[in-house]
């Protein structure tokens, strides 16, 4: 896949390209569909699928306090646009001047003269350009002045629930990460680097890798079976986010005790998977009680990751 993050070093244009454009949070199974419409329709007329993609989220920018918080990283994004075939992804530095260009110049300029646009895949109500003035039907338009194709593609929908950005972050904050990786076709991962705690789970018996999370989105409090890369190798764990009541501290952690495993992996980057929650969290009357709770949730984070035995990945 070939990655363009400044179209001023486009040396040459492109031609015959494929397109869909938009911001992709969470590359969820809708917008996965829709790349591989563009896949498909590319490889038909042996021309090259592309994505258009912003960075930051245009909302960043232009809205500060609307914008909700994302599903994924930078990193995550190319990943997946990756594992699932794209030709060239363009990610277009996304900033108050560029806000200020309009449609047409947008889709003339860009989509047409450097891109090359031959046929373009959209999602329903797409808008574009400043003010948000190009719409599906301006595309349409111009698509018959300029020689592009445009297609709108309808919502999909997994047993009459329709997919969305908006209703996976929901998931995630409710705790249900089940049915967000249902929505997602993948475990929900946070990926971040580990740092030093304060020790309070090898002093109880159960050493935990303590993460700062590079995502925005964290899970709703609670404990829950999950699988940790690290180092390449995929690990079985159990994962505690919150307060850590019992001990009266305030400050949010997330923590994760790896089964059979006792090695240092301070300042190294890792990425929980999380697979089931197993409950929530609460306040136990003694450190006895909760090694007690402990115990039993490992217990059955072990029972429900033996039947996830492989290693989980992106999931494309």
């Amino acid at each position: 896949m070939l990655l363009i993050t400044d179209l001023s070093k486009i040396g040459r244009p492109f031609t015959n390209s494929v397109i869909t454009l938009g911001n992709f949070d969470g590359i969820h199974l809708g917008h996965q569909e829709l790349v591989r419409m563009v896949i498909k329709r590319a490889q038909e007329i042996q021309g090259q699928s592309m994505v258009v993609t912003f960075r930051p989220h245009p909302l960043k920018v232009l809205a500060p306090d609307k914008c909700p918080p994302l599903i994924s990283i930078y990193e995550d994004k190319i990943e997946l646009f990756k594992k699932l075939g794209i030709d060239v992804l363009v990610k277009i530095p996304f900033s108050l001047s560029f806000a200020e260009m309009p449609a047409r110049e947008f889709v003339k300029k860009i989509l047409c003269d450097l891109l090359g646009t031959k046929e373009i895949f959209v999602g329903c109500n797409y808008r574009f350009g400043k003010g948000r003035e190009g719409t599906t039907q301006l595309l349409r338009m111009m698509g018959k002045e300029f020689g592009f194709r445009v297609n709108e593609v309808k919502q999909i929908s997994l047993k009459s629930e329709v997919i969305s950005s908006t209703k996976i972050r929901q998931l995630l904050t409710d705790g249900e990460v089940e049915h967000a990786a249902e929505l997602l076709g993948r475990p929900y991962a946070i990926t971040g680097i580990v740092i030093k705690g304060d020790s309070r789970g090898k002093t109880l018996g159960f050493p935990t890798a303590n993460i700062a999370s590079k995502h925005a989105i964290i899970p709703a409090d609670g404990v829950y079976a999950v699988k940790l890369s690290a180092r390449d190798t995929c690990y079985d764990g159990v994962a505690n986010i919150g307060l850590r009541p019992t001990f009266d501290i305030k400050s949010l952690a997330i923590e994760v005790h790896i089964f059979d495993f006792n090695e240092d992996l301070y300042g190294e980057e890792v990425t929980i998977y999380f697979i089931k929650k197993l409950r929530k969290e609460i306040q136990f009357g003694s450190a006895d009680a909760l090694i007690a709770q402990i115990t039993r949730d490992i217990a059955e984070a072990r029972a429900v990751l033996a039947e996830n035995p492989d290693c989980v990945d992106l999931g494309i």
